[in-house]
């Protein structure tokens, strides 16, 4: 057996819990992580010498948060909206209110608070980030979101306050 064959029945059990937990989604999650064993396997991700099952864990955690990254607007809040229910009509529903979220967030956020939150969401800009690219400061781009997710929550979960 090799050295990655027993790398894999020793941790992929745990990587792949990192990555659901993650990525929430059963087939993201696997695919990450085989990626992982990928790289091992054609050289282009080398193990260190002590401690090679926390080094793959953490791998993993940070193809995530590169899948996260690349994520649209709509991904993301679909799945942090996520309906535990399978059924078609369910999935219709989310779309539905995600794209309804989205269009009141266009027409009502000033510009500026809809630019913020574009950048941080569509294209996963840092706060660093949005703040040089808008000529602000990192305070203002907090507060530009913290209102945006505030309007988005009363609007749309008017109980949850």
């Amino acid at each position: 057996m090799t050295d990655i064959e027993q790398l894999y029945k020793d941790c992929y059990q745990r990587m792949l819990t990192v990555a659901r937990q993650m990525l929430k989604n059963d087939d993201e999650a696997s695919d990450t992580v085989s990626d992982v064993f990928a790289r091992l396997a054609d050289g282009s991700l080398m193990l260190p010498a002590e401690r090679p099952e926390s080094y793959l864990t953490v791998t993993v955690r940070h193809l995530c948060l590169d899948r996260i990254r690349l994520m649209t607007i709509h991904e993301r809040m679909e799945r942090r909206l996520s309906l535990t229910d399978d059924d078609p009509t369910s999935e219709e529903k989310e779309r539905e209110r995600v794209a309804e979220m989205i269009d009141y967030a266009k027409r009502t956020f000033p510009k500026q608070t809809w630019r913020v939150f574009q950048l941080r969401f569509d294209e996963g800009l840092l706060y660093r980030e949005i703040a040089e690219r808008l000529g602000i400061s990192e305070v203002s781009v907090y507060k530009h979101l913290a209102e945006a997710l505030r309007q988005l929550k009363e609007k749309f979960n008017p109980t949850r306050r």
